[in-house]
């Protein structure tokens, strides 16, 4: 789980969509995955501070791990940035198992519409249960605010439990549902120089397949259009056609 040059140029296009990270929910706390050097050239690039890490976070010269709390709050104008993780050992801010539901009761502070972003970065194809992890992350962001995802989508098998495909995010994230995808691309892991946009299988009525040799992310930017109640599961886009009838 972390933050790389293709997920800080993913959170920098967010915003330039209207994306605030006022209040962020990172699932799992996202360490930041890029050398001193590209920090500093996107910094320039971008006239942006410099950022201050605090005494926790000294140079990555002395082996400390840095997370993503400064750079959000510095170069991306979030006032408040949570994490939230099964164990406490990355010192996440809350504590909770992804594959099981937010609790009812009092054992974690109210989270429910809570935010105005949340990432996952890296996280969803760690978790099992992936219907009960994204419902949480719907669950937890408000209406008018946004999901970012960066996923394995494709030559990254053994890397966690899933590697993902457009459809699956494409269909979750139907107006009908209470969402809209804004934006969904493919990016080659070596290649930070390019993204390339998915066509919608739903709209172009047939299967949008990639077949390549590289490591390939998905990255996912989806906005919540109101609160969606309970949600049936989706039915891939080619049985959703009048030539297959469920019985």
């Amino acid at each position: 789980m972390g933050i790389d040059l293709h997920n800080l140029n993913f959170l920098v296009h967010a915003r330039s969509r209207g994306v605030s990270f006022e209040r962020t929910l990172a699932i799992g706390r996202q360490s930041i995955s890029i050398d001193d050097w590209e920090l500093e050239e996107h910094r320039r690039l971008r006239r942006l501070p410099r950022l201050s890490w605090g005494d926790e976070q000294a140079g990555s010269s002395a082996g400390a791990v840095r997370y993503f709390e400064p750079l959000m709050q510095q170069w991306l104008g979030a006032r408040s940035t949570d994490s939230v993780d099964a164990s406490a050992y990355e010192s996440a801010t809350l504590i909770h198992d992804m594959n099981r539901a937010w609790p009812n009761d009092d054992s974690l502070p109210a989270l429910r519409g809570g935010y105005d972003a949340v990432l996952d970065f890296g996280c969803l194809e760690h978790v099992f249960d992936f219907p009960t992890a994204w419902r949480n992350c719907v669950d937890v962001c408000r209406v008018g605010g946004h999901i970012l995802h960066a996923l394995p989508a494709n030559n990254l098998a053994g890397h966690g439990f899933y590697q993902f495909s457009p459809e699956l995010f494409f269909n979750l994230y139907q107006p009908q549902r209470g969402f809209e995808v804004l934006d969904l691309f493919f990016a080659v892991k070596e290649d930070v120089l390019h993204w390339w946009r998915v066509a919608d299988p739903i709209a172009a009525k047939r299967r949008v397949n990639l077949r390549n040799s590289h490591e390939v992310y998905m990255l996912v930017l989806a906005r919540k259009l109101r609160e969606p109640g309970e949600l049936p599961p989706p039915q891939q886009s080619d049985y959703e056609q009048s030539t297959w009838i469920p019985r």
